[in-house]
């Protein structure tokens, strides 16, 4: 099983550089992804180990950034890819928050680079309302931001992945994983990559810094494995699993050291969105370049016998933009619309939990809001 990665392996993308003359949008003819185009077998009904259908949201945007606060976005980046987790019966959102880089000596470096935005994390909590013709569900801030002060201020934290690790553990039970990036030093393991951080109460957060400072090249994006209820879950050895973009995955026995290895293995569909084990099945679920897509979600199976090894994967995207939401096609929820993002095609998420019978997915339109996707779940088996 082969297919087209979304970079080289190092840390940068280009759409990074801010390009307001330019719509990422469909493109068939370079956004193809790896799949296959035999209309015959993208017609074939989705194999039964496949999550579907997502359904959006009919409320969506359910969060937006907040122009009199830290996390007032930009153009082409607002609030966006955090994780979903559940804490005292409530949802709770830890998400990226953007704004432009600040004009800050410390920053010069940084700004020299040509990418001119940061990000920090918050947390925010799913609450709903009444309204004239129903419920309004959306996110309301209760913190952050939480990493960039003292040393740490010149780095961007982004795109979460939490679990709930339970009382258990000799450390706090709610541990994230996430990207701290250098601008100027995006190469450089030795600076940039994935940290780890704990917490009790999703609010006070302990950071322990880099997970894997000595690695030949940048691991980006991690996904470890987890139930629908955002308990890590081991692999048939024993181990907890993390996926890293570009071929790598990574074991652990107590979720703070990590190893990482490649995987000998490669498959379409892009960067890693989120690792959901059901049964013995694993699902990775990503974000990229997928059936003229610029970024779309695809679905790839793994087992928790061989977590390296991938074993099938959906020929067609499981979640799309849709144009005709102003949200999803690059532009403001309010109209006039005006545009807001270049991303007119871009759908990624790194959050899921299960609420009721239902998966509950908080995915980004146009990289600029979340919205709320939510996917019909029962459970193949009881995870070991």
């Amino acid at each position: 099983m082969s297919g087209q990665k979304t970079n080289t392996g190092s840390g940068i993308f280009d759409w990074q550089f801010e390009r307001p003359d330019r719509r990422y949008g469909y493109n068939a003819d370079t956004q193809w992804g790896g799949f296959s185009r035999d209309a015959e077998l993208r017609s074939r009904p989705a194999p039964e180990w496949a999550l579907l259908p997502f359904e959006k949201y009919g409320g969506n945007p359910v969060f937006a950034p907040d122009k009199e606060s830290w996390d007032c976005g930009r153009y082409g980046g607002g609030v966006h890819n955090g994780a979903l987790v559940k804490r005292g019966g409530e949802i709770y959102y830890i998400y990226r928050g953007e704004f432009r880089t600040p004009d800050d000596d410390r920053l010069a470096a940084q700004r020299a680079t040509g990418i001119n935005y940061h990000c920090d994390i918050g947390t925010a909590v799913l609450r709903r309302k009444t309204i004239a013709d129903g419920e309004k569900m959306y996110f309301e801030r209760v913190a952050g931001p939480f990493f960039r002060h003292g040393e740490d201020f010149i780095y961007s934290f982004e795109d979460v992945c939490c679990v709930d690790a339970g009382e258990s553990v000799s450390h706090p039970r709610y541990c994230i994983y996430l990207n701290r990036w250098d601008w100027a030093r995006m190469n450089d393991p030795s600076v940039s990559g994935i940290i780890c951080c704990t917490s009790d109460d999703l609010i006070h957060w302990e950071n322990h810094g880099l997970l894997f400072p000595d690695a030949g090249r940048i691991h980006r994006n991690p996904c470890v494995l987890q139930d629908a209820d955002n308990r890590p879950v081991k692999d048939m050895s024993g181990r907890y699993v993390m996926y890293i973009n570009n071929g790598l995955i990574a074991f652990s026995h107590d979720l703070m050291h990590w190893e990482s290895e490649e995987t000998g293995y490669d498959w379409p569909g892009g960067e890693g969105c989120f690792a959901l084990s059901r049964g013995e099945d694993i699902i990775l679920f990503t974000g990229g370049n997928h059936s003229g897509h610029f970024y779309a979600v695809g679905e790839v199976l793994f087992s928790r016998e061989n977590p390296k090894k991938p074993l099938d994967y959906l020929q067609n995207p499981a979640l799309t933009a849709d144009p005709a939401i102003p949200w999803e096609d690059g532009r403001l929820a309010d109209p006039p619309h005006d545009y807001c993002s270049e991303f007119s095609d871009t759908i990624f998420f790194t959050g899921i939990t299960r609420s009721g019978d239902r998966l509950y997915v908080s995915y980004g339109g146009s990289e600029y809001y979340t919205c709320l996707a939510t996917i019909k779940y029962n459970e193949k088996e009881t995870e070991k």
